[in-house]
C-alpha cells in the first residue's frame, strides 16, 4: 500500500479504480469520463459518464474488522431520440468493463448493478440520463477506513 492509499478509505480508492478503469475503456463516451462531476453537461459534451460517491453503510464482520456495503452511481449520459437505447448501450459497455476489472475485485468483492433510473429532458435535442446504482462490499479494520483487512 502507497503512501497516498493511507490517506484515502477503501471507498475511496473503488471509486479512483473505477474511474481509472472506464477512461480507458473505450467505451461510446470514449474520453468523457468524469468523476463527481456537479456542472450540467451540454449537448456537444456527451455521451458522458460521471461517477458519483452514494449511500454505504457498515456492520460488524469479525473481531476488529466492519464489512462496508458501499454504493457509487454510474450517470450515463446520451443524447438523441433513441436515448434509452443509447444510455442501456453505454450501460452495458461500462459494466462488461468494471464487472471483470481485476484490481476492482481485488479492492471490493460481489460488484453488482442493484437498480436503474431513466430521465430525460427534452429541448432541441433530447438528453437523456441513466443512472445505475452499484454495490460492492470491502473488509476494513475497526480503527481505520482506509486499510482494507
Amino acid at each position: 500500500m502507497s503512501a497516498g492509499d493511507q490517506l484515502t478509505s477503501a471507498h475511496e480508492r473503488i471509486l479512483a479504480r473505477v474511474l481509472n478503469t472506464l477512461q480507458a475503456a473505450g467505451t461510446d463516451a470514449a474520453g468523457r469520463v468524469h468523476r463527481g462531476r456537479v456542472d450540467a453537461f451540454g449537448a456537444d459534451e456527451v455521451p458522458a459518464i460521471n461517477i458519483r460517491r452514494s449511500t454505504g453503510q457498515a456492520d460488524a464482520f469479525a473481531h476488529a474488522v466492519h464489512r462496508g456495503l458501499m454504493e457509487f452511481e454510474l450517470d450515463l449520459l446520451v443524447r438523441g431520440d433513441d436515448w434509452e437505447t443509447a444510455a442501456d448501450r453505454l450501460h452495458l459497455q461500462a459494466h462488461r468493463v468494471i464487472a471483470v476489472d481485476g484490481e476492482l475485485n481485488t479492492l471490493g468483492r460481489g460488484l453488482r448493478c442493484v437498480r436503474t433510473e431513466p430521465r430525460a429532458e427534452g429541448g432541441d435535442e433530447v438528453i437523456g440520463k441513466l443512472t445505475a446504482t452499484y454495490q460492492v462490499q470491502a473488509l476494513s479494520r475497526a480503527g481505520d477506513l482506509g486499510l482494507v483487512a
